[in-house]
């Protein structure tokens, strides 16, 4: 497989969602248009939100969507109701699936593949679940994925749990799943932090795809 050229942005501060979210939709339809523009990886943090895929059940939202506190999104992925907050890292991906490999199912089961790299990187034991999607440490959900895809071309991505409050997730039904368990990195290894575990992402997934980044 050729390299291909991806721009990369690592902000430090916590970013709104709604901003990357528009900044994505830029660069997805920059490859629609010409596929020789480069792929786009973004990975940081998120202020406190809550975001629905195409399909989802607002009854997995347990609180009135009149609560001005809490910023909710209908946004261009699959998947139900997750939350983006403070201490969980977020990843998307923009990239063109006609130079890997044109099967969501195979995306979806790559980006699991590498999550699971990620954590093993911190000595943390994890995996996949048949008939979901995301990734697990024992029975709890450690990391959830949602992706849309136009012509072929990927948006949104992956979050991991790193030190972040799951109180949060009490206000829905995660993924649609009941009962669903939520847990942070930091349970497991009490000597990461954010930084290193966003250097890691940004190696695996330059390595897993084989990307050349550059910065923009």
């Amino acid at each position: 497989m050729d390299n291909r050229t991806a721009i990369i942005k690592q902000p430090d501060n916590i970013s709104s969602f709604n901003d990357v979210y528009k900044l994505q939709k830029i660069y997805q339809e920059a490859l629609i248009l010409d596929n020789s523009n480069p792929d786009f990886i973004w990975i940081g943090e998120h202020q406190l939100c809550y975001t629905l895929g195409r399909g989802s059940n607002y009854d997995n939202l347990l609180f009135s969507l009149n609560e001005a506190k809490y910023d909710v999104f209908k946004i261009d992925r699959g998947g139900e109701v997750t939350c983006h907050m403070p201490g969980q890292l977020v990843t998307y991906l923009v990239l063109d699936l006609k130079n890997f490999n044109k099967d969501l199912n195979w995306y979806l089961r790559k980006i699991e593949e590498i999550i699971i790299k990620i954590l093993g990187v911190f000595n943390i034991n994890c995996h996949s679940r048949k008939g979901f999607t995301g990734v697990w440490i024992g029975n709890k959900k450690i990391a959830s994925i949602g992706i849309g895809c136009k012509r072929w071309i990927t948006i949104n991505g992956f979050s991991i749990n790193i030190d972040c409050e799951l109180e949060n997730f009490n206000k829905i039904v995660p993924c649609g799943i009941e009962n669903c368990l939520m847990a942070n990195m930091i349970d497991y290894n009490k000597n990461l932090n954010i930084q290193e575990v966003k250097r890691i992402v940004k190696k695996t997934i330059e390595e897993e795809f084989n990307f050349d980044f550059i910065s923009k």
